[in-house]
């Protein structure tokens, strides 16, 4: 089967096992950007079905993430599969490509892959089992070390880099991960791995020209506005509108999709920008951490 590598541990995470444990408890323990708390080892009956993580680098996005996998951490979920939506971020491979042929690396273990759960969306020939566009994409290997934290080895994940599809395929696929998950003996949750705005010369995207900061805020908080609404006709027109930099807004919305399946709601736990915490508004990145709950 073989294992994919943990390619970008020592440039967005620790490589030492060590190191990597000690950053990420102070993700969660962080009171001003984090959750301030680590997951209680009491379970919670929490009906999560998914949720929106950020990507960079986890000095900077790390604690907005903790808030969502605190969350998970704390719900009673036996060995669930999860199903992470990657950005794809150099262009390769497939629209929309799997990768479960191999198990993945991390500094804490190996991650197993759920290839029954991706066996059932093969057939859907919606995805394609294809490494290319795996390789040296962190967007879904930065998710790993919190899931590892959080469930230990008590599960497994369907890796899915998504790059830009129509509308129709979002809620294809959104619909499809539902109807699966409904009958299959594992609970799957769905996670988008993204990140927000990326305003400045250096990303080629600069909207504003003063108080950076401020309306980069205004412009994350609308689109999540129609995220937690389930409004994704409306998150699409803002993008389109705007030409957002958004980097996952394709993986968003099939996540969107999934949760109307579910009739469940969105939930702003944490948003903030790479400026609130260098103070540099000359380039500045947007982090959310939202889940999606039933019930």
């Amino acid at each position: 089967m073989g294992f994919r590598p943990p390619y970008v541990a020592g440039a967005f995470y620790p490589r030492n096992l060590v190191e990597l444990i000690k950053t990420i408890k102070k993700c969660f323990l962080d009171k001003n950007f984090g959750p301030g708390d680590l997951p209680s080892s009491e379970k919670r009956e929490i009906e999560i079905i998914g949720g929106i993580s950020p990507h960079a680098g986890y000095v900077y996005s790390g604690p907005c993430a903790a808030h969502l996998y605190k969350i998970l951490g704390e719900a009673k979920l036996d060995n669930p599969t999860i199903v992470i939506l990657g950005t794809n971020h150099s262009g390769m491979g497939y629209p929309v490509s799997m990768h479960v042929n191999r198990f993945w690396k991390t500094p804490m273990g190996i991650v197993e892959t759920d290839r029954e759960f991706g066996k059932l969306l093969l057939d859907t020939e919606l995805v394609v089992e294809d490494a290319t566009a795996h390789n040296w994409e962190h967007s879904i290997e930065v998710q790993l070390p919190f899931l590892q934290f959080v469930f230990q080895e008590e599960f497994k994940i369907v890796p899915i880099v998504v790059s830009h599809i129509p509308l129709e395929t979002m809620k294809e696929i959104g619909e499809k991960i539902y109807e699966l998950s409904k009958d299959y003996d594992r609970k799957v949750i769905v996670i988008a791995s993204s990140d927000f705005t990326h305003h400045g010369y250096q990303y080629g995207y600069v909207l504003f020209k003063s108080n950076q900061r401020e309306n980069v805020t205004k412009l994350d908080r609308s689109y999540i506005d129609d995220i937690v609404s389930l409004n994704i006709d409306s998150f699409l027109n803002k993008i389109k509108k705007f030409n957002g930099t958004v980097c996952g807004y394709n993986s968003i919305g099939i996540l969107i999709e999934y949760a109307r399946q579910y009739n469940s709601r969105g939930k702003l736990l944490k948003y903030y920008n790479s400026a609130d915490i260098t103070g540099d508004e000359s380039l500045i990145v947007g982090y959310a951490s939202i889940s999606f709950e039933t019930g």
